[in-house]
């Protein structure tokens, strides 16, 4: 499925297809990047009852303040109800732009860049996070879930490998993905902005 703009709006779509997907693939696990959990908690859900292991992966504690987690407490405990699984492991990918200006250009920027222009940054990161972790191996078949800022609308089968094999992890299948972001990325910028002088 190519979706014509990224979106939350296209969160349930998605998640049925991946699920349909799963079954028809033998894939045995769904990651879930999710900043607060409130999507992770969705695909949980609809993946109730299911063979599909659920693993939500959200940003590393200090993420935007030092100390602090975006993942939210009451999405973690309905997550582990329902017996998904939750990594919060370093931000293997972000890291690289964000400390960008203070050190320059390395290797790792420029296939996060790379990714970033693929529109598989994110997919490909939540794999590393969780294989780091240990919760998928390295070789392993899984699908990634992903969305544009907000919700999910981003689907893919990957080859899972860990950070320090980065290099070697690779893309299988397509299951949905939008063909532009730019509504998205404009909507998020505009939030950002409006965030920012707020404060």
């Amino acid at each position: 499925m190519f979706y014509e703009e990224g979106g939350s709006e296209h969160t349930d779509e998605t998640i049925d297809l991946t699920i349909k997907a799963a079954k028809e693939l033998g894939i045995k696990k769904a990651l879930v990047a999710s900043t607060s959990g409130a999507s992770g908690v969705k695909m949980a859900e609809k993946a109730e009852g299911s063979s599909l292991e659920v693993i939500v992966v959200g940003h590393q504690f200090g993420f935007r303040t030092p100390g602090k987690s975006l993942f939210r407490e009451e999405n973690a405990k309905r997550l582990a109800d329902l017996g998904a699984k939750v990594c919060l492991g370093s931000d293997v990918l972000t890291n690289s732009i964000r400390q960008r200006e203070r050190l320059g250009h390395s290797p790792i920027s420029v296939i996060t860049q790379t990714l970033i222009m693929a529109k598989i940054k994110v997919n490909v990161e939540v794999v590393v996070k969780a294989a780091d972790a240990g919760l998928v191996m390295p070789g392993e078949r899984v699908i990634s879930v992903a969305g544009s800022h907000e919700g999910l609308d981003t689907s893919i089968v990957l080859e899972a490998r860990d950070s320090a094999s980065i290099l070697d992890i690779r893309t299988r299948e397509i299951i949905a993905m939008p063909l532009s972001r730019k509504k998205a990325d404009e909507d998020y910028m505009r939030k950002r902005k409006a965030v920012s002088r707020a404060s």
